[in-house]
């Protein structure tokens, strides 16, 4: 598991050194909290949504030097880590969509992947217990329907199973 900052330099250097060696990113690459937490010290709702550019920039460029690598894939896994209670607004849920597009824009459908784990962490797939709110299994599903929309039918098959079939040789 590796952190964004790691990924920049770090991680996409020795994992050019073995490229036949098969490596997955975890939780969409981890760009922490780029709203913030989900509430605030009073214990309020953060209303914030403008993204941390600062920590977006990171994972931008830990991304796209991974994304160079054919040897590495992506799982599109808790998602709260990236943004905790996502769930309650749509416009948090449109900041991670359009992270979730932009990491496969990156990396390509045939190398990201759906990961679907909900009988060991529902509880916390929102933030990694940073935010008690998160969307029940089939809300995370149709989130990522919608996640997926406009791509073909090809695409969307490999997100959900194909892209995990061949990595995981099942």
């Amino acid at each position: 598991q590796c952190a964004p900052i790691q990924l920049v330099k770090t991680a996409s250097t020795l994992f050019a050194k073995y490229p036949s060696l098969q490596v997955c990113i975890d939780h969409l690459g981890k760009p922490r909290t780029i709203l913030g937490n989900d509430l605030l010290d009073d214990g309020s709702v953060n209303p914030n949504v403008t993204i941390d550019e600062a920590e977006l920039k990171v994972w931008r460029e830990g991304m796209t030097a991974m994304a160079k690598l054919p040897n590495v894939h992506v799982k599109l896994s808790m998602l709260g880590y990236t943004c905790p209670g996502w769930m309650r607004t749509k416009q948090r849920q449109e900041v991670l969509k359009s992270l979730v597009r932009e990491t496969i824009e990156l990396f390509g459908a045939n190398r990201c992947m759906v990961a679907w784990n909900w009988h060991v962490n529902g509880a916390v797939s929102d933030a990694d217990n940073m935010s008690q709110v998160g969307p029940d299994a089939v809300e995370l599903l149709d989130k990522f329907v919608w996640f997926f929309e406009g791509y073909s039918d090809e695409d969307k098959d490999r997100l959900f199973a194909g892209t995990a079939k061949e990595f995981y040789r099942i």
